[in-house]
């Protein structure tokens, strides 16, 4: 796409109704116009395993009540009150690492365990157990050259009863947590906000709805705030990340976050599609196409960045003006940025003030990227040590 984008520009398409957005301010409009003049336009399911679509025809009340939970409840307030929680399940995880190798699964398991409990705070036994399988099984077939129809994939097929499993344990607990919650109760965890959310004197949304919300957002913690951890591991092994002396350690924490997060982002390329005809430059691009923004080409792109974005240096966060705007989108933006940016920060700086007293060693050397709906470290294998007494 970098080679695509010096010859031909800063939009352009690379397959039949599909165009690349790489200029930021672009970027940044198609994202922050969802629901407006661009929208999420997933592939839709096949129709014999269809269920009801998520939260139909009430979109303004979910996003409404997205932006509490972002904004409120799962943003900086609850990240830091959890916080001591997230380092003792980190320290578990690290501390087991010193005994055998971390792989990917590892790191996916340890953020859902260090976080989880953000989004359900009662995630565990037979609930934790019924969601595993499924979110191992939909990152596979997200990593998928090919995707095959239901009927033909045998892999598809665990998938989909896996799944209802799964649908049919968390809508249980819903159901069982609206029953036993106290009115006034103050909320404690996502599922709480969802309960409490109300449209006119109804509740806002069904409890399969309810579970869907959930599935969709422990989904993206397991398998996007995994690869995050396991690319933060991949840059401990492959980069000097001393601490400069002079460098406040809080401060260093947050830069080799910020660091890792643009030089490793775990979600590359997001699409929205086009509801009307749209001008870049003197390009137009007409309704019901594809635009594609990449994190990783903006992140990478020199146009951008004051300093070299080549390299991996987190000092660079600590300049005052670091990029053009917009230029930086680990999250995304506008009304889909990623619901858990507080709480995924928080596992991430969490784990780097632990890796400040350890060694990691990547083996057999820095992975290469997997290509997916989520951008995976290929055959991730990593060591973690103490560091050796001087």
């Amino acid at each position: 796409m970098a080679r695509l984008r010096s010859e031909y520009g800063d939009v352009f398409t690379f397959a039949a109704g599909k165009v690349l957005l790489a200029r930021p301010a672009w970027a940044h409009w198609a994202l922050i116009r969802t629901n407006r003049e661009t929208r999420i336009d997933p592939p839709p399911p096949p129709r014999a395993v269809r269920r009801q679509p998520l939260i139909r025809d009430r979109v303004e009340t979910w996003m409404a009540t997205r932006r509490t939970a972002q904004w409120h409840r799962l943003g900086r307030d609850i990240a830091e009150r959890t916080a001591p929680a997230m380092l003792e399940s980190l320290q578990r995880f690290l501390d087991a690492a010193e005994h055998s190798p971390v792989r990917l699964v590892d790191c996916e398991h340890a953020v859902l365990d260090a976080a989880g409990g953000v989004f359900v705070r009662d995630l565990e036994g037979e609930l934790r157990s019924a969601f595993i399988p499924v979110a191992d099984l939909l990152l596979e077939q997200g990593s998928a050259s090919i995707v095959l129809p239901h009927w033909l994939s045998l892999r598809t097929r665990r998938q989909l009863r896996s799944n209802t499993v799964w649908i049919e344990a968390l809508v249980a607990h819903v159901q069982a947590r609206r029953t036993s919650r106290e009115p006034g109760e103050p909320p404690s965890d996502l599922l709480d906000l969802l309960l409490d959310a109300r449209d006119g004197d109804r509740p806002a949304f069904s409890d399969l709805e309810v579970a869907q919300t959930l599935s969709i957002n422990l989904g993206n913690l397991y398998t996007v705030g995994g690869t995050g951890l396991a690319w933060l591991l991949t840059a401990h092994g492959a980069h000097d990340l001393t601490k400069p002396e002079t460098v406040d350690r809080e401060d260093w924490t947050r830069a080799v976050v910020k660091e890792t997060l643009r030089m490793y982002p775990p979600v590359s390329l997001t699409d929205r599609l086009l509801v009307e005809d749209a001008e870049f430059g003197d390009v137009t691009v007409p309704a019901g196409t594809s635009v594609f923004v990449s994190a990783l080409l903006l992140h990478t792109d020199p146009r951008w960045w004051r300093a070299d974005p080549s390299r991996f240096d987190p000092a660079r966060w600590l300049a005052g003006e670091v990029h053009d705007q917009h230029a930086y989108l680990p999250y995304g933006a506008g009304p889909r940025v990623c619901t858990g940016v507080h709480i995924a920060n928080a596992v991430l700086e969490a784990a780097t003030e632990l890796l400040a007293d350890l060694t990691v060693t990547v083996s057999p050397g820095v992975p290469k990227r997997r290509w997916g709906s989520v951008t995976q470290p290929r055959r991730f294998r990593v060591r973690v040590s103490r560091h050796a007494a001087a």
